[in-house]
């Protein structure tokens, strides 16, 4: 019985090891089959192996990265926000164009004076008299010779027109009166075709005095010298006293008429008229 023990264990080991040798024999086919399938280098490419100095290998520790720790790992992400659809811009009106700059303003004109003082000499236009031109009445006269202002410039050009109003035109009373009423005031003057006004005193008239004659108020004077010379006469000399003390009378009376008759003031074209500034007088360019 032990025999038969022992024999059938011999059997078992001579069939394993005959199982390893056969599959040891199968590895080496593979390993044949696999070396006939390698290619074969190209002996004409020259190798740049190099041998080794040291006789070792270093080896190389890369870090590696670390993925970033969440905060909250367990929080879930909040979706973005959706933003309602906006209108789309207005288009902006275009800028308005600039206006444009305005003229640069004319340079002021130069003004032109006259001092307090200052004398003009005119020649009037027309011819006045006392017997016919009234108070109120208006007339000119011309400029005799150009004006200028302390600066040597023309402030009034000659052939300016002067304005006068006539204040009062009176004859004188009598033989014995030296001279008439004359006043007059200078109200403007016309410089460059523009009247300005203008304020002076009239200090010379060029006019003459032209007696009248024995007209019918200086007749009535004559008249009662005649009656006044004929009561003398007859008081004195009856009748024929009273003829001659009219003839005196009268002779006295037409003397008395003649010392006492007007005499118009008379102003011919042409004469001179002399004024004087009261106040300044500016006048423009």
């Amino acid at each position: 019985m032990r025999s038969f023990y022992f024999a059938l264990i011999g059997a078992a080991v001579v069939a394993g090891c005959g199982k390893k040798n056969d599959q040891a024999a199968q590895a080496a086919a593979d390993s044949a089959r696999r070396d006939i399938a390698l290619t074969t280098p190209d002996s004409t490419v020259p190798l740049n192996d190099a041998p080794s100095t040291t006789g070792k290998v270093d080896t190389v520790y890369l870090p590696q990265s670390k993925a970033p720790r969440s905060t909250s790992p367990n929080r879930t992400p909040t979706p973005p926000r959706s933003t309602p659809d906006q209108p789309p811009a207005a288009t902006p009106a275009p800028a308005p164009a600039p206006s444009p700059e305005p003229a640069p303003a004319p340079p002021p004109r130069a003004s032109r004076s006259l001092d307090v003082g200052t004398v003009l000499e005119t020649r009037t236009t027309r011819a006045l008299n006392s017997r016919t031109t009234k108070a109120g009445e208006t007339f000119t006269a011309t400029l005799d010779e150009a004006v200028t202002g302390s600066n040597g410039r023309v402030v009034i050009p000659a052939g300016a027109e002067v304005t006068f109003t006539v204040v009062a035109l009176k004859p004188a009373k009598n033989k014995s009166d030296k001279d008439g009423t004359i006043n007059f005031r200078a109200t403007s003057v016309v410089v460059n075709g523009q009247s300005s006004p203008i304020d002076a005193d009239v200090t010379y008239v060029e006019h003459t005095l032209k007696g009248r004659g024995v007209g019918t108020s200086e007749a009535a004077k004559v008249g009662v010298g005649a009656v006044a010379g004929a009561i003398i006469g007859k008081v004195v000399g009856g009748g024929t006293g009273a003829a001659a003390g009219g003839v005196v009378g009268g002779a006295a009376g037409a003397a008395v008429a003649v010392e006492t008759a007007d005499r118009d003031v008379v102003i011919p074209i042409g004469a001179k008229i002399r004024i004087a500034l009261r106040s300044a007088f500016t006048a423009e360019n």
